[in-house]
C-alpha cells in the first residue's frame, strides 16, 4: 500500500493522528538521549523507526493488519526506551 495512504488513514482518525504525534515525540526524545550516548545507537534506533514505517506502510490495508495496533505497540517500545 502506497505511503500516502497510510498518511491520508493518519489524518483522517484524530486518535491515529494523536498516536502519530506521540510516536514522533517520544522518538525524537530516544534519538537526544541515544545521540548524547553513542552515535552509533541514534543511527540504530533511526533504522528501527524506518523499519516500523516501512513495514506500516506495506502491511497497510492488508487482511489481519491493525493499523492502531502496530502504532501502539511502536509507541510502547519507544516509551520502554526513554524509562531505560
Amino acid at each position: 500500500m502506497w505511503p500516502r495512504q497510510v498518511k491520508k488513514a493518519i489524518c483522517a482518525d484524530p486518535g491515529l493522528a494523536q498516536l502519530d504525534r506521540n510516536i514522533n515525540d517520544v522518538f525524537l526524545r530516544v534519538i537526544a538521549n541515544a545521540e548524547a550516548d553513542s552515535h552509533r545507537a541514534a543511527l540504530a534506533l533511526t533504522r528501527q523507526q524506518r523499519d516500523f514505517i516501512e513495514k506500516r506502510n506495506s502491511s497497510f490495508g492488508r487482511r489481519g493488519y491493525d493499523l492502531r495496533h502496530a502504532m501502539e505497540d511502536r509507541l510502547e517500545k519507544l516509551n520502554t526506551i526513554v524509562r531505560q
